[in-house]
């Protein structure tokens, strides 16, 4: 009898080990899983704040004194070391982009097929944006004030959108882009040409010496080798700024702003959009 009971006491210790032991294992995965995702989101943190650092490079390139460290708003990459990440920053002028609000039919249809839009489709969505702004009915405008409101545009799908979303602004007021700073969607459109080729060019440009406010003859404001003025009341740059930690962990700014005219230090910018994740510059 009193080996019997010795007998279901040990089992039942070596089944409470088991258990306690279960118990551990959990609560230590738990733990290191906890750990890693502070880990991950401290990384995160960090690559947001020098995708952040990036923007403000940006600003004070854009306003440096001097043309020749002047940063160039055409979507050259601009790549620096900040606190272990990388980043890659790339500014374009909005004057080189599609507005939402101006850009007529057919060059909106233009950049359509230049995403891979078939002919009648991008037709079809051209005039969508025309009418739904007012511009083919007589209704009263009602002009694009973001540029998401482009991904509810009847016929329009997420992947569309992802690719020209990067290509067009509301904040330049011009019915054409200047060629000067036109990614390749918008160049393909303006010129007539393919996207390869308009890539091309693209590429040979940025890689070349800055051409500032070259003008192409059709954007209204334009200056002919001088300053090229959006809308707002100063000129408006969009700024891509992504930074990537060792890690793989990577932020990404899409920011839009108005730089002051003046040299005032009260207040040399204004954020006109803030958009976060945002990885390519067209």
């Amino acid at each position: 009898m009193m080996r019997r009971e010795r007998g279901t006491a040990l089992l039942l210790v070596l089944w409470a080990t088991v258990l306690l032991a279960a118990l551990l294992a959990g609560v230590a995965a738990a733990s290191r899983s906890h750990s890693q995702a502070a880990l991950y989101g401290a990384e995160y943190a960090r690559a947001e704040l020098a995708a952040e650092a990036g923007l403000a490079q940006a600003i004070a390139g854009l306003r440096a004194p001097d043309q020749q460290h002047q940063w160039v708003p055409d979507g050259r990459p601009y790549t620096f070391a900040f606190d272990g990440a990388k980043v890659t920053v790339k500014v374009v002028d909005v004057s080189g982009m599609a507005d939402l609000n101006a850009a007529p039919a057919g060059l909106l249809r233009g950049i359509f097929q230049a995403a891979g839009v078939d002919a009648l489709r991008a037709g079809q969505l051209a005039d969508a944006m025309v009418a739904s702004r007012g511009g083919a009915s007589g209704r009263a405008v009602q002009p694009f004030r973001a540029i998401d409101q482009l991904a509810r545009l009847p016929g329009m799908d997420p992947a569309l959108f992802g690719k020209i979303e990067n290509a067009v602004t509301v904040y330049s007021g011009r019915n054409f882009p200047d060629a000067s700073y036109s990614g390749a969607l918008v160049l393909a459109s303006l010129r007539g040409i393919s996207v390869a080729q308009a890539e091309t060019l693209v590429d040979a440009r940025r890689k070349g010496a800055a051409r500032r406010g070259a003008g192409n003859g059709q954007a209204f404001g334009a200056v002919a080798n001088g300053p090229l003025v959006a809308g707002y009341g100063g000129v408006v740059e969009r700024v891509f700024s992504v930074a990537e930690m060792p890690d793989g962990n990577r932020a990404g700014l899409d920011v839009t702003l108005r730089l002051a005219l003046t040299g005032t230090q009260a207040r040399p910018y204004k954020v006109l959009d803030w958009r976060t994740d945002s990885a390519q510059a067209p």
